[in-house]
């Protein structure tokens, strides 16, 4: 690729990838601490941001660099800033430290499958907010002070030796 079959793809990813972000090109600027003008200039492939400002554009956008640069553009597999510093800290562990992860994501990811599968199949119902959850020791009309001394029980370990 020359110099300006690359910066011509950069600008139109540019464009792309902030208007996916559903940003302006005043609130992409103002994320950049640049002028809106210069992003305007950068998407009309009149000049091309400096390499450390094209990383700060993939941060704000949440896309790679090879997005930019349309490399892989077929790929299905998109990466966000976030999601490749999990796997560098994942690829730092142990193995104990990885089983706890796997573990994790596991449980994490059935957890999320199961409750998409409860919502698909009945719309309708929703979970019950936690703060109206009855609590058994105070279900009864309490006065304040056996409210006071169930909750104390609950708060104290020194309740339970």
């Amino acid at each position: 690729m020359n110099e300006d079959s690359i910066r011509k793809t950069i600008s139109i990813n540019i464009s792309k990838y902030r208007e996916q972000a559903g940003f302006t090109q005043k609130e992409l600027a103002s994320k950049l601490g640049v002028t809106p003008s210069r992003v305007s200039n950068w998407e009309q492939g009149a000049n091309s941001p400096t390499i450390d400002i094209l990383f700060k554009v993939c941060e704000a956008l949440n896309i790679s660099i090879n997005d930019i640069y349309g490399v892989y553009p077929d790929s299905k597999i998109r990466m966000s800033y976030d999601e490749i510093e999990h796997i560098k800290k994942y690829r730092v562990l142990d193995d104990h430290g990885r089983e706890m992860v796997n573990f994790t994501l596991t449980k994490e990811y059935e957890r999320s499958i199961a409750l998409a599968k409860e919502k698909e199949s009945n719309p309708n119902v929703t979970k019950f907010p936690e703060h109206l959850i009855a609590n058994a020791a105070n279900a009864q009309n309490p006065t304040k002070k056996q409210k006071q001394h169930a909750d104390s029980i609950m708060t104290d370990d020194s309740e339970w030796t």
